[in-house]
């Protein structure tokens, strides 16, 4: 994780702080990446998401090519079906 230092003025920064606590519980960090995220493009928006979930798989210990290939074949099984109906 980066640790970012921005110079803002004061009453910007206790609005952020109120808003953190309020409606995050104080995460400045996830306030911050919510406040991002309408910025951001599709693309770096997918990439966000992919690396959070890389993140949350090695966290769990990784998976096998088995797995992955089980993943596809069940994603493109229910594409097929959703396309039946």
């Amino acid at each position: 994780m980066t640790e970012l230092v921005f110079k803002v003025e004061d009453s910007l920064a206790e609005k952020f702080k109120e808003i953190s606590l309020q409606k995050f519980q104080g995460d400045e960090a996830l306030a911050f990446e919510l406040a991002l995220k309408p910025l951001l493009s599709k693309d770096e928006l997918d990439m966000l998401r992919f690396e959070q979930i890389e993140d949350e798989v090695e966290a769990n210990g990784g998976i096998t090519e088995e797995e992955i290939d089980a993943h596809i074949a069940a994603y493109r099984r229910q594409k097929r079906m959703r396309q039946l109906i």
